[in-house]
């Protein structure tokens, strides 16, 4: 489902203009620019040295900026955690949106097609780097907090596109309940990688698939 404008650059309140002829950017621009850079820098040493290798000095490196110019930024850990945490997730939620198709789980043939999009997405390297932070909590509770209230949002963000896609279903209590059955669902999967392996994990999914898409259809087309 394409959209023009980013989740991400939405929430933030970023907007894009066009211009003529380009200006110098402000500070506050330069400084949204670093941010964000920094931000980048943060899923890019996920995804390569894992939540163990996200110290300062790392991400610093990767976004190209002195450790200090980070320390700036973000004086805090659990500051920086959690916005690293919200930056994450909300990029991941913005490129799923884009990349899988929704409108075609109208039509049973093609179901099994959207799972499968959204099994490549939440397993893709950024999505299995995001769920490090989500296992963290257990030895950084200060992140709940705010892990709660990015679910809140994002699960929103999923609801407002499925009750769009089915309005006559928007008010049965099934329907919530079953987009939370799939996405709890590739969550757990995807906690299992780490133990089972990629192979193996897939294999399950494969397995768990046609009960998904005969729970989803009970609903969707009755």
């Amino acid at each position: 489902m394409k959209r023009h404008d980013s989740i991400i650059d939405h929430v933030n309140g970023e907007t894009s203009t066009k211009s003529a002829e380009p200006r110098p950017r402000t500070r506050a621009e330069q400084r949204a620019t670093t941010r964000r850079a920094l931000l980048d820098a943060t899923v890019d040493c996920l995804v390569q040295d894992g939540y163990a290798g996200l110290t300062t000095r790392n991400v610093a490196e990767r976004a190209g900026v002195a450790q200090s110019t980070f320390m700036h930024h973000f004086p805090t850990r659990d500051g920086f955690l959690i916005e690293a945490v919200t930056h994450v997730a909300l990029r991941l939620l913005d490129d799923a949106l884009d990349q899988i198709d929704l409108e075609a789980l109208r039509s049973p043939k093609h179901r099994e097609k959207v799972l499968d999009q959204a099994w490549r997405e939440f397993t893709s390297p950024e999505a299995l780097a995001a769920a490090q932070l989500w296992a963290a909590v257990w030895s950084e509770p200060e992140l709940a907090g705010t892990l709660r209230s990015l679910e809140q949002r994002l699960d929103s963000i999923i609801g407002v596109a499925a009750t769009t896609l089915f309005p006559d279903q928007s008010d049965d209590p099934r329907f919530p309940a079953l987009l939370d059955l799939a996405v709890s669902l590739i969550r757990g999967l995807v906690d299992a990688i780490p133990v089972w392996g990629r192979d193996a994990v897939d294999a399950r999914w494969e397995a768990i698939k046609p009960l998904v898409i005969k729970a989803a259809g009970q609903l969707l087309d009755e």
